[in-house]
């Protein structure tokens, strides 16, 4: 899973500039291929992935997305300038990010961030509490990802939402100095990484602040 590489060398010059990810509005539109708007929690199924078969036989019917779900609070908060995260659901504790050496912790207007994950075993739900405005960091699936395949999503905060199966993602970006959502997803919680400072020798460049209009 994500979140558990060193931001500690996020302003190395080694890697030069960071690559910049645009933001968009979050809406129903924007979402299509990344997930969908979710405005009641509770009535919220997790999206689970059937067991992949290695043959051309099919699953028998009802079986293989048996695993469940598992849900729990996901934490979010601005420690300086480092962005964490607890995802009580399944015991994640992360590092999600560092402002970078322009940025001050009283006018958060970007993020650096080096790392995504996504699950193959089914989606994820990010719901707020307190309808305050976040940034979720978003690619659609597959493994060759690059990194002008990000997208920052800015949601105002009066809806949570579900990711797919497969979308690249990073626990949330808080605008406020901390959040409280409630979250659910597959109980298998299988993840595939990718470190953009390992892979590509940059870090993304990601907006907190809303698109211009």
């Amino acid at each position: 899973m994500s979140g558990y590489a060193d931001h500690s060398d996020a302003l190395d010059p080694k890697y030069g500039d960071p690559f910049p990810v645009p933001i968009v509005m979050a809406t129903e539109e924007t979402l299509k291929g990344y997930g969908t708007i979710v405005t009641n929690f509770d009535e919220t199924k997790v999206e689970i992935t059937p067991w992949p078969v290695k043959g051309w036989r099919p699953l028998f019917p009802g079986t293989g997305d048996r695993g469940g779900e598992i849900s729990g609070e996901f934490l979010y908060k601005w420690t300086g300038e480092y962005c964490t995260a607890l995802n009580k659901a399944v015991d994640g504790d992360y590092v999600t990010g560092r402002l970078p050496g322009n940025v001050s912790p009283n006018n958060r207007s970007h993020v650096l961030v080096r790392e995504a994950n996504y699950h193959p075993d089914g989606g994820q739900v990010f719901f707020p509490t307190k309808k305050e405005p976040f940034v979720a960091l978003l690619a659609l699936p597959g493994d060759d990802i690059k990194l002008e395949d990000f997208v920052a999503f800015y949601f105002d905060g009066s809806f949570g939402f579900q990711i797919h199966a497969d979308i690249w993602h990073q626990p949330l970006y808080p605008v406020s100095d901390e959040a409280v959502f409630l979250g659910k997803q597959g109980a298998v919680h299988a993840c595939v990484v990718v470190d953009t400072a390992k892979e590509f020798g940059k870090y993304l460049l990601v907006p907190l602040t809303p698109p211009e209009k």
